[in-house]
């Protein structure tokens, strides 16, 4: 296999050009040596080839032949080409050079800056580290993190290259994580491993299981890439290093003296610069959390393992002594110096089976057990066989590595461990980490695999055994497992806990005052406790062992010789934990309950005590519930940026129902911020991952996914959607999912059956008794109501439901609740406009300063269409209209909407999004049809038409057209009265006046009936008539016309002010609703000319300003709007020199020759003078001609 052509197939993961990674000092010289350094397969040429094409750099292959030393040799072809006048040089596949070649070669360079050789960039690139540049020297270093290939890019490839998908896996496994995920983990994001490992899936299919041993088998592709390329050209000390190392992590200088290595350093700079060490497969480093382990690539130390290169004995040491290494040097946790003896380990075995040799596994084992971290060296033990080693560091340090993240690891250990060593303790902590990753059957299996040596009513398998229940999001059979508890005294650390997860459990049963209750008995239970009793106690009960007489300390392996204080210390850890779950817990009551401050309160105690302890698990709770706070306060682009960030913590805690958690979260931002499709694929992860757990919680993300499919206005997927989920909400007793969506299910059956629709909304109503929950509840009944023609109930229920989110800071709500009272205000005999409009402006306020910009979008379409909105409020409702159009949300009157129940995050529950409905078919009740005045509207622009309601007036209607003559010459008067005889004189010409007064009174009469058939208004509320003159109101009807001038004014406005992308948008919107001239039926009546003029001008004016806005849309549509301006006016001098210059800026010269002929010619035809030849030449051109 050819590493260039297996490279040449490439692209690079993402890299930015290295002059956006430059750091210049101050006056810095003109020379730039940006060294590119990967291993083969890494990119690194195509990446090049994208930054330095070869028409614009002189590139080079290798050193430059001949004697010269390699500094000297790249300096001198660098001078040669500069002085060329060569301003990009590339240097590619370079050997490799010594250490300092870099520096050397920017210092040697520096000379140039005397030179007038202006800016130069020298690009090194190599397989191999060539250190950094001079520091007085610019200089970008791009290295293997820079080229790898990202997650998405990964999932791109295998969606576009090779036809892969998430399905080829089987969805979504336990831990959330999808095939690029998996192959990012495998291959570190190596481009070339990337595309070889998705070739060998496509071919050999996708295994459910673990991709390593598929992806990395004897005479594979990868296996044959990295024998060919990769391992063969490593330096001896490097591969001999890497046959020993395998997987163990995290790799440092210490580990590597410990096994025999004892100048190191410079070897672990050429593995990592290189792309072979790295820390890619670590979760990305999130304060409190874990620090990144470097470890060697996993699919390079699997095709070590299996190609069994090399033994796997330790390096001689610099005495001869193989077997005996003895380490000197730097503890990576204190920073002090320490020497570590590995030659009286017992039970030590080689490899091999060599007697008397010690394996490099065991070696690594006492090194990670005296300087950490403890899951390295338990991981080290069992790989050595020392299993009693295995299970003492996971009796001392398992609930720490548990709340960092290590579930998976614990139970791969724990059930590899003989049955005898398993001891209660471990039992539970083996149950721990099975339910933490969505095992839940087998988690119950194992705790109660340790009930037999546990005393009767622990509340340790009580806690236990509940949150199991708790995580399904059964709420009832929760509650019951936390009362087998007995009396007690419990541990502290025990009842905390049990106090703690029964508060969120009472809040998912919607009782937030019993479960506030809990909340401050768990943090007293986790305060009680000082130090010295938590020692007492432990000292107390350290014999417990073997008789199970004691609570929690029985399940321990008993105190050893030595190791007092860390089991002292690793108590006290474990009581911090239980004191700040304590502290979420009860900041997530204060927040249902409507204390803010309180909760935020909480949170800041929890957060120091988590981060100090590094329990990962419990930041991940932390930062999802603060995303909650988020959601509740309509701060969605936060809350999306926080979700983002819980999704780290998330994946750093490597727990499957806190991924899926995070997912809603982030789904329920996207939702808000209108990306729709984003938020389906989200909520379906998160579906997905809670049926593999078996959870209940499921019915969360089906709620959030029912909202989104209501707003799209796809009611039958919205209404399964919520038959699901109160299904399984209603099973599980979950009353914060049950309630949402039982509402939104009556405001989907809204419009085709009101009857059923009512019975949802009142068995939500029924069911509400948590915080938060009646909100949406008292949403469904508004809207019933109102649907139903009671405007007065349906105001109430809007009444209360604002004083409801207000007492809870539910924003959302809140806006929601305005929604509802500006519908009840809007229409009916007592309709208040004023009020109407008020009240859907402050929704439209709370919807904008939120970013739900599609939100506040369908309100603004609202408010454009309420009875005496005026031209500002109607164009800003048809931009509103197109922006819902393009989110592919429903464009309504006045929309149906459901509010957001304040469901708290706890631990495995899930924010609930918030949802809106979909539009009734009668936006009013039966008692309006009566009396609901008519609106108007009057096209002029285009063909003559009248719309009463929204239908066109027939020509029946009109009884004469006369009476049309009249609308139309009133129109064109712009509302300015107009006297009587001119009137007559225009319609009835050759008649006699004194006959022509009555029949006009006939015609304004046929009219009014036209514009009012109900007579709901007064006679002069359209037209306005004395004995002297006739006028029409323009402010009471809507004439499209008016509305256009006004919205071109407005343009010209904003583009004074300088706001140009409102400026743009507008135009557009007024371009594509408004593009006729007024009154084109009657081109020749004079009555029409002043505002046909009138309204051409403000045409074309809209077409220049749309020339000046439209950058951003590209050289096609200026040059289309130029086009459609001189089609009006083919005289428009600045349109034609605009059009051609447009072009030659484009590279259209051939465009740009037709189109100054044209101008040429017209020009030539009204006697102006033609325009100059040098306008078809570049700017560039032209000004170089005049210096």
């Amino acid at each position: 296999m050819r590493s260039r052509s297996a490279e040449t197939r490439l692209c690079a993961g993402g890299a930015v050009h290295p002059t956006a990674k430059t750091r210049r000092a101050p006056a810095a010289p003109g020379v730039t040596c940006r060294v590119v350094a990967a291993a083969a397969g890494y990119g690194k040429t195509t990446a090049m080839r994208g930054w330095y094409p070869a028409d614009r750099a002189s590139w080079h292959r290798g050193l430059p032949p001949g004697p010269r030393e390699p500094v000297d040799a790249l300096a001198g072809v660098v001078l040669d080409e500069v002085h060329a006048g060569a301003s990009q040089l590339v240097f590619d596949d370079l050997p490799r050079l010594p250490p300092g070649t870099a520096r050397s070669l920017t210092e040697t360079l520096a000379r140039l800056t005397s030179t007038d050789a202006g800016d130069v960039d020298v690009v090194l690139a190599s397989r191999w580290p060539l250190g950094t540049a001079a520091p007085a020297l610019p200089r970008a270093d791009v290295g293997p993190a820079e080229l790898s290939l990202s997650v998405d890019r990964i999932a791109d490839l295998l969606t576009t290259g090779y036809e892969l998908t998430d399905g080829d896996a089987g969805g979504y496994d336990l831990n959330a994580r999808d095939l690029p995920e998996r192959i990012h983990q495998a291959t570190a994001g190596w481009p070339a491993l990337v595309h070889l490992a998705a070739e060998t899936l496509r071919t050999g299919g996708v295994p459910h299981g673990p991709l390593l041993p598929v992806i990395a088998a004897p005479g594979g592709l990868i296996a044959n890439y990295l024998e060919e390329e990769v391992l063969p050209a490593l330096p001896e000390a490097a591969a001999r290093l890497l046959a020993q190392l395998g997987d163990l992590a995290p790799v440092g200088a210490g580990l590597c003296r410990a096994l025999g290595h004892p100048h190191s350093e410079e070897t672990l700079r050429l593995l990592t610069g290189s792309g072979l060490l790295t820390t890619a497969g670590s979760p990305r480093p999130v304060p409190g959390g874990p620090a990144p382990a470097r470890r060697i690539v996993p699919v390079i130390a699997e095709v070590i393992r299996r190609s069994r290169r090399t033994d796997s004995h330790p390096a001689p040491d610099p005495t001869g002594t193989p077997n005996t290494p003895t380490t000197t040097g730097t503890s990576s946790t204190t920073g002090t110096p320490s020497t570590t003896e590995t030659t009286g380990m017992p039970g030590t075995t080689g490899t091999a089976g060599v007697p008397g040799t010690t394996s490099a596994a065991e070696i690594a084992a006492g090194f990670f057990d005296e300087h950490g971290p403890p899951v390295a060296a338990a991981l080290a033990y069992h790989r050595s066989g020392r299993a009693e080693d295995c299970a003492r560091v996971l009796n001392r340090h398992g609930e720490a590595m548990l709340g960092a993240g290590e579930a998976e690891t614990l139970v791969e250990l724990l059930v590899a461990l003989p049955v005898a060593l398993r001891t209660p303790r471990l039992w539970l902590l083996l149950g721990d980490a099975q339910r933490a990753t969505g095992a839940l059957d087998a988690a119950a299996q194992s705790h109660a695999a340790a009930a037999p040596g546990l005393p009767p009513g622990s509340a340790a398998l009580a806690w236990r055994t509940g949150r199991i229940h708790y995580q399904r999001g059964e709420a009832r059979a929760a509650l019951a497992a936390f009362a087998e508890a007995g009396p007690g005294p419990h541990p502290p650390v025990d009842a905390a806990l049990l106090a703690a997860w029964a508060a969120n459990s009472h809040l998912l049963a919607g009782c937030p005052e019993a479960a506030l209750r809990c909340a401050r008995d768990a943090v007293t239970a986790a305060r009680t406790t000082t130090g010295s009793d938590a020692n007492a106690n432990h000292d107390s009960n350290s014999n417990h062992d073997s008789n199970g007489s004691g609570d929690r300390d029985s399940y321990g392996s008993g105190d050893r010789d030595g190791y007092g204080r860390a089991d002292r210390d690793r108590d006290a850890d474990e009581l911090a934990a239980a004191l700040a779950t304590a502290h979420v817990s009860l900041a997530l009551c204060l927040g249902a309950l409507g204390d803010d401050a309180g909760s935020e309160e909480s949170y800041r105690q929890a957060l120091p005590i988590a981060e100090r302890v590094g329990n990962v698990v419990l930041l991940t709770r932390i930062y999802t519930n603060r995303t909650y706070r988020l959601l509740c306060a309509a701060r969605y682009p936060e809350a999306l940026a926080a979700a983002r960030t819980c999704g780290r913590y998330a994946a750093a805690a490597r727990q499957p129902s806190l991924r899926a958690i995070a997912v809603c979260n982030e789904a329920d931002a996207l939702a808000m911020l209108g990306r729709y499709d984003e938020a389906v694929r989200q909520y379906e992860r998160a579906i997905s991952a809670y049926r593999a757990m078996g959870s209940r919680r499921v019915a969360g993300a089906q709620l959030g996914l029912g909202e989104v499919y209501r707003r799209r206005g796809w009611r039958e997927q919205a209404r399964a959607a919520y038959d699901a989920t109160v299904r399984v909400a209603g099973e599980a007793g979950n009353v914060h999912v049950l309630v949402p969506a039982e509402a939104g299910l009556a405001l989907v059956l809204l419009a085709d059956d009101p009857d059923r629709a009512a019975g949802h909304a009142a068995a939500a109503a029924a069911r509400t008794g948590a915080a938060g929950a009646g909100v949406p509840a008292l949403l469904a009944q508004g809207w019933v109501a109102l649907c139903r023609g009671d405007r007065e109930q349906a105001g109430a229920l809007a009444e209360r439901t604002c004083a409801t989110a207000r007492a809870q800071g539910d924003r959302p709500g809140l806006a929601d609740a305005l929604e509802l009272r500006g519908a009840a205000q809007a229409g009916g005999p007592d309709a208040d406009p004023v009020r109407a409009r008020a009240a859907l402006r402050e929704c439209h306020a709370i919807w904008t300063d939120g970013g739900a910009a599609v939100e506040a979008a369908r309100v603004m379409v609202t408010i454009s269409r309420l009875p005496g909105a005026g031209p500002d409020d109607r164009i800003l409702g048809l931009i509103a209209a197109e922006r819902l159009q393009a989110a592919g949300a429903v464009v309504i009157d006045l929309p149906l909407r459901l509010g957001r129940p304040a469901e708290p995050a706890a631990g495995g529950t899930r924010t609930v999004s918030p949802g809106h409905a979909n539009p009734a078919k009668g936006r009013t009740g039966p008692a309006d049809s009566a009396c609901h005045p008519a609106e108007v509207a009057i096209q002029a622009l285009g063909r003559f038409e009248v719309r009463v309601d929204g239908e066109p007036v027939p020509s029946s209607r009109w009884q004469s057209r006369k009476a049309r003559d009249l609308l139309r010459v009133l129109v064109a008067r712009r509302g300015r009265p107009m006297p009587r005889d001119e009137l007559c004189e225009l319609l009835w010409p050759d008649d006699d006046p004194a006959k022509t007064g009555h029949r006009l009174s006939v015609l304004l009469s046929i009219v009014r009936g036209v514009l009012d058939p109900v007579r709901a208004r007064p006679a002069d509320h359209y037209l306005v008539a004395d004995l002297a003159s006739v006028a029409l109101d323009v402010s009471r009807a809507r004439v499209d016309v008016e509305d256009f001038l006004s919205y071109v004014a407005r343009a010209r406005r904003l583009l004074a002010a300088g706001d140009l992308a409102e400026a743009r948008d507008l135009l557009v919107t007024v371009d594509r609703h408004h593009g006729a001239d007024a009154f084109s039926d009657e081109p020749y009546a004079p009555w029409s000319a002043p505002l046909r003029e009138e309204t051409r001008a403000a045409y074309l004016s809209m077409l220049r300003m749309l020339v000046q806005v439209s950058g951003p849309a590209g050289v096609d549509a200026a040059v289309g709007y130029l086009l459609r301006l001189l089609e009006r006016d083919p005289y428009d001098e600045a349109a034609h020199r605009g059009l051609v210059r447009c072009l030659v800026r484009a590279g259209r010269h051939g465009e740009a020759r037709r189109a100054f002929d044209r101008y040429g010619e017209a020009m030539r035809a009204i006697g102006v003078r033609p325009p100059d030849r040098s306008l078809l030449a570049p700017r560039a051109a032209v000004s170089g001609r005049s210096r």
